[in-house]
């Protein structure tokens, strides 16, 4: 995960609990990558979890990739969807 939320206020009207514990606006980056990796998840076939992730390290980088990665991952082994 990221560092956490930026403290843009939106903390006191859209917070949100992360799958860690720790709480963070809906707006957070970590935020952004828990739901985008929920996503990637439940994708139907490796394949398309693949050409995904590919997609995000082809548009985003390697750093975002691997971060993605590494979060699909946690979430695969922990089952905390």
């Amino acid at each position: 995960m990221a560092d956490g939320c930026l403290g843009c206020l939106y903390i006191e009207t859209a917070p949100v609990t992360l799958r860690d514990g720790r709480v963070v606006c809906s707006s957070c980056e970590d935020w952004r990558l828990e739901t985008e990796a929920r996503m990637v998840v439940k994708m139907e076939g490796k394949a398309a979890r693949a050409e995904y992730l590919q997609g995000v390290e082809k548009q985003r980088g390697k750093a975002a990739g691997d971060l993605l990665r590494d979060e699909v991952r946690e979430q695969w082994k922990t089952g905390k969807l």
